[in-house]
């Protein structure tokens, strides 16, 4: 989606024609999706927050300036939201940390949540294995290095709009970018050989 057309987009959305919305979120699904899945780490969770996101984008689509670089800004509301459940979380876990009824419910969902996973991966589709290749390949990376691949190649983003929505020096993250491909590379390879 250009500018021009994310400008029109938010148009609609700010006189509630929701064709706007429908269009950001086709546009943007996957994208907001690994944002939010890089930050929580949790299937569920990012399913559930990449939802909150279009619905909060609602309300927040006034506060979008034109000109501003509009996959940053998505992204920016997207990480914000994700590290909110992260922290609401966490006072969860700290609240219940001495209730041990609440820990042996937490293990037996994590059991759960585990097995969910593990079986909701296909081996037998190509397109599934393929997704799950690159997971397995994207775990070989830290997490600055999968937030900015994510960035350049799901969102489509340039090298300089990443830099002023990480706050680094644009030199650090095509430094960043270029050694998490570099490990992509060797994973992938080494997993073919196998």
């Amino acid at each position: 989606m250009t500018d021009q057309e994310f400008q029109e987009a938010i148009n609609l959305l700010l006189k509630e024609n929701k064709e706007g919305l429908r269009r950001i979120y086709e546009a943007y699904i996957k994208f907001i999706y690994a944002v939010v899945f890089d930050t929580v780490g949790s299937r569920e969770d990012a399913e559930d927050i990449t939802s909150e996101f279009f619905i909060k984008l609602i309300r927040v689509a006034g506060q979008y300036k034109k000109g501003m670089p509009h996959r940053a800004w998505l992204a920016t509301i997207a990480k914000n939201m994700a590290i909110d459940v992260i922290r609401k979380k966490q006072k969860e876990v700290v609240a219940s940390a001495f209730s041990s009824e609440d820990e042996e419910n937490s293990d037996y969902l994590d059991k759960k949540a585990n097995e969910s996973v593990s079986s909701s991966v296909s081996p037998v589709e190509e397109q599934a294995t393929l997704a799950q290749d690159m997971r397995e390949a994207m775990k070989q990376l830290n997490d600055k290095e999968r937030e900015i691949i994510d960035l350049k190649l799901l969102g489509q983003m340039k090298f300089k709009d990443i830099a002023h929505m990480t706050r680094q020096p644009i030199g650090t993250v095509t430094w960043i970018y270029n050694q998490g491909i570099k490990k992509l590379r060797r994973y992938l390879a080494d997993y073919e050989r196998q």
